[in-house]
């Protein structure tokens, strides 16, 4: 594996100037002035004028569903690639079984999918499916696995764990002894999300086990996460997008400017989380009453300029949000998430002052953000690392797919 040495970046966790260098996938050294080593697969990045940040982890993309009539056009290939030019290294993905499937086989088969199609590091979040006595043992089985970053459960999903509520859920991946990402999206609006958050704080309590919920909306369900047991991460679109164009709806709705307004403030004093880009892209040939949008592929640059752009958050808490605070929470730390020695070289060099507008033509992934057609953004990708391998090279995905690795 090529060494890699970035010369002259600002450090975006500190607003420091200097040199990161990789080795063996790993950051062996950070400072000004860093000697090259002797190596003569070496990458030498000049970085002067751009920004460091740590790879961002995204805890909910929806990439993993098998492939079929009306599945979403974006899967573990395509969708990994789309993550890369949006400053993401690393991805969590839910599976859900299927009617037929117990949660082992649907995680061995989301793995078979993914070998040879993942361009970046990978988990997978884990439906329960029909919960049975066996269900712990299964959940703790696949638990070994890399790859594995815990349960899931959709509260709006109409599978086999619905019939056995939520509170019988998050006992199961108590005794299971693994975490669970709820999405607690739903349709009525604030008052109906703040009381989700507080019913699933309830039942944690009851469950022994904190559930973390994403996406969160409101500024009632901020509220309410603050006296609960739940924890909570903030949904890409919801938090940087004011309308949609016609024809297209995600869930959780569109809120207003008062509640965006609050979970950006939740964001930058720790309230909440991060960011999660709950990436669900229309099928290319269409389908009626689709519920979701393409945005993994804006991911960095959507935080830039809603967020550190408009002064809503600084840098460092930038890095925070898309990079520490997740990889604590999902055991990666400080694998994942750091621009420190010994962390993986995943490394993301954005142009934080850069202005350009989203154009449908210069898009990689299949769903092509339809939401995002035509905004101004301030702040730009050029060059991603994961693991010291460049993926994003001047703005363009170099295609690699099959690199990636659980994680």
């Amino acid at each position: 594996m090529a060494s890699l040495l970035v010369r002259g970046c600002v450090f975006g966790d500190t607003g420091e100037t200097g040199d990161l260098l990789v080795e063996g996938g790993r950051i062996t050294a950070r400072g000004p002035g860093l000697e090259a080593p002797i190596d003569e697969e070496l990458v030498d990045i000049d970085a002067a004028g751009l920004t460091a940040l740590p790879g961002a982890i995204d805890a909910l993309a929806q990439l993993a569903a098998p492939r079929g009539p009306g599945a979403a056009a974006d899967d573990l290939g395509s969708g990994t690639i789309a993550a890369a030019r949006g400053g993401v290294t690393t991805v969590v993905a839910p599976v859900v079984p299927g009617l037929t499937e117990t949660l082992d086989v649907a995680f061995h088969d989301a793995e078979r999918r993914a070998s040879g199609n993942v361009l970046i590091d990978y988990a997978f979040a884990v439906g329960l499916g029909r919960p049975t006595t066996e269900t712990p043992e299964r959940m703790q089985g696949v638990g070994f696995h890399r790859g594995f970053a815990g349960a899931f459960l959709d509260l709006d999903a109409v599978d086999q764990a619905a019939v056995a509520g939520p509170g019988a859920i998050l006992r199961l991946a108590a005794v299971s002894d693994v975490p669970i990402t709820v999405r607690a999206a739903g349709r009525l609006g604030a008052e109906a999300e703040r009381v989700r958050v507080e019913t699933l704080s309830s039942l944690g309590a009851l469950a022994d086990i904190a559930p973390h919920i994403a996406p969160l909306v409101s500024a009632a369900a901020v509220d309410a996460l603050e006296d609960g047991i739940a924890t909570g991460s903030a949904g890409l679109a919801q938090l940087c997008l004011d309308e949609l164009p016609t024809g297209l709806e995600v869930r959780p709705a569109l809120v207003s400017e008062d509640d965006r307004a609050a979970i950006w403030a939740a964001l930058a004093d720790g309230r909440l989380e991060g960011v999660v880009s709950d990436h669900h892209g229309e099928p290319m040939s269409g389908a009626d009453a689709w519920v979701g949008i393409a945005s993994i592929e804006l991911f960095v640059p959507a935080l830039l300029t809603h967020g550190v752009a408009a002064g809503r958050i600084d840098l460092p808490t930038l890095c925070a949000i898309i990079a520490e605070r997740p990889a604590r929470r999902l055991g990666m730390w400080p694998e994942k998430g750091a621009l420190q020695v010994g962390a993986d070289g995943d490394i993301v060099l954005v142009d934080p002052a850069a202005t350009w507008t989203v154009d449908p033509a210069e898009l990689e992934g299949r769903g092509k953000a339809p939401a995002w057609h035509g905004h101004t953004m301030t702040g730009r990708v050029v060059h991603v690392f994961s693991r010291g391998d460049q993926v994003v090279a001047d703005g363009a995905p170099l295609f690699r797919p099959g690199r990636g690795r659980a994680v």
